[in-house]
């Protein structure tokens, strides 16, 4: 497969001529408003209905592809909402050409066409990564990132094996603002890495809270940075038949932040009103609701809490969490694509199915600068670093998670709790004991138990572990993975040992018999292990 970067490049150094050729054949004097424009294939054919806004309105193009837009130009750019079967230009750190920054002052009228090059994607695969938190530190984030067989490294081969065309999107926090001026690296570092690595594919972007200019303590102003260097904080754009939003979900404070001087780095968790009243919009446009459609911001809509011995949900946002989900009313199928916390879990709740993905950062990048491998990169759940893989096909979604420098069918990580109490760490932390946690959440364990951590686990998989042929009755754990606990030694909140929701105990009838452990996904696609016992616990264990 071509990547699709190399693919659209071309496109680039014809962007100017077929626009040129586009504003031709268009009306030579436009409808009123300070932004028009055209839009058309490249082979000049206008496109008509394409959704054009500048973040506040939206309009969608005329018969001969022309739109206009009255705008006061607050946020400096207008942007098109990609159509199914078309692509934009891609430049060279992988980003596609669907916005043109404004040039003269709100009323002053000004004209940005766009060319848009024909792609069949009906099929398609995305692949959905969040958090790489590179700034250049000591924890050798940078050299992680882009070693032979890192992050880069096992995109591409995902790409390379895919059979559809390839794009990906991350979910935010590509740097860490706590840096910027400290290390001197910031978005456009960022940008070049992709660039000098030949990013596969190309990546839609959202805005995650790290991504913000620390010495700014306003939201407007501190985003400006993302929107110069990377683009919109949020748009939409289409694939095949299905729509998919990106939202700037994080409203940056930043207490004290000024010029020279890094503020407290303290946010909001919301979707802002101007942003709800243009998604209103942006959706008011799509007129199949039955289709699917994705939802993308940096941090979760939803977070979990032990209740008894279960769990129950509830919306992570500070505040507008309704206001966002009855604004997906009447959409049959959404899936929302977040990330932020660094774990990972799979969530139905009605008719929206949240993707929370675990980072390709892991712990920040710490897992493998301790122990000297990049390999190691255990997330706050034991998750390995890594990120979603999404096969669509027309309306057809189905995804898995892909740790990085794991096979496709690598879905879950089993210990034999035998040897895991045998670790020094372990016993001391106090985390893996008979008794377990206060309030109960069956995370006790005993002899001869043997414990699944299933990292992309949702209500509809099946896990079968089978001792000489016979079943065994697991308990659902609320509990710590200990492959973390071991690979990441310092205590500094938020980077300790997390609870997740998705873990499996079992107990074997003896401390040296063979396991069988087959987990099955919601299509049908099994992971499986046969575990000889006493497995070996260690910190470069699979």
């Amino acid at each position: 497969m071509i990547p699709f970067v190399r693919k659209y490049a071309a496109a680039l150094a014809v962007l100017a001529l077929s626009a040129c050729q586009a504003r031709a054949a268009g009306p030579q004097d436009p409808a009123a408003g300070s932004l028009t424009g055209r839009i058309a294939s490249d082979d000049g054919t206008p496109l008509v209905g394409v959704v054009v806004s500048d973040g506040v309105r939206v309009t969608q193009t005329d018969a001969e592809g022309m739109y206009a837009l009255n705008s006061d130009k607050e946020l400096g750019y207008v942007f098109v909402s990609i159509p199914s079967g078309y692509m934009a230009a891609v430049d060279a750190t992988a980003i596609p050409q669907f916005f043109a920054y404004t040039a003269k002052p709100a009323e002053e009228s000004e004209r940005h066409d766009f060319t848009l090059t024909p792609v069949e994607n009906t099929r398609h695969t995305l692949i959905a990564a969040t958090d790489h938190h590179l700034a250049d530190r000591e924890s050798l984030d940078v050299g992680q990132f882009t070693a032979e067989g890192g992050f880069i490294d096992d995109v591409k081969a995902t790409a390379a094996a895919a059979s559809s065309p390839v794009y990906s999107i991350c979910m935010g926090d590509m740097s860490w603002d706590e840096y910027w001026h400290k290390h001197g690296f910031m978005l456009p570092d960022f940008r070049r890495l992709y660039a000098r690595h030949t990013f596969p594919c190309p990546v839609f972007n959202a805005m995650g809270n790290h991504d913000n200019d620390p010495w700014c303590a306003s939201d407007q102003e501190a985003s400006a940075a993302f929107r110069r260097e990377i683009g919109p904080t949020y748009y939409s754009f289409n694939l095949g038949e299905v729509h998919y939003v990106v939202l700037d979900n994080i409203v940056y404070v930043n207490t004290g932040g000024r010029e020279g001087a890094i503020g407290k780095l303290d946010y909001e968790v919301r979707v802002d009103q101007r942003q709800l009243e243009w998604l209103k919009a942006d959706l008011g446009t799509v007129a199949d609701r039955s289709a699917p459609l994705v939802v993308v911001m940096h941090a979760q809509l939803h977070w979990w809490q032990r209740s008894g011995n279960g769990v129950a949900w509830k919306y992570a946002f500070t505040r507008d969490a309704d206001q966002l989900v009855s604004t997906l009313t009447g959409f049959r199928e959404v899936h929302l694509v977040t990330g932020h916390s660094h774990m990972n879990f799979r969530l139905l709740n009605g008719n929206l199915r949240e993707h929370n993905i675990a980072a390709t950062s892991g712990t920040w990048w710490w897992t493998g600068q301790i122990h000297g491998d990049c390999a190691i990169n255990t997330c706050l759940d034991g998750s390995p670093g890594g990120y979603e893989v999404f096969e669509v096909d027309g309306r057809d979604i189905r995804w898995h998670y892909k740790g990085i420098g794991l096979e496709d069918g690598c879905q879950f990580r089993a210990y034999d709790m035998n040897e895991v109490l045998k670790n020094e760490r372990i016993r001391s932390s106090g985390d893996f004991t008979a008794e377990g946690t206060a309030g109960g959440m069956n995370d006790a364990y005993g002899e001869n138990d043997i414990l699944v951590n299933i990292w992309g686990w949702q209500p509809d998989w099946t896990v079968c572990v089978t001792e000489n042929g016979r079943e065994l009755r697991g308990v659902r754990v609320i509990g710590k993975d200990p492959l973390h606990k071991i690979t990441y030694t310092r205590s500094t909140k938020p980077f300790q040992t997390a609870y997740n929701p998705h873990m499996w105990r079992y107990r074997a009838s003896g401390p040296s018999t063979t396991v069988r452990i087959e987990v099955t996904d919601s299509f049908g696609r099994t992971s499986a292990e046969t575990m000889t016992r006493p497995k070996a616990f260690h910190i470069r264990m699979r």
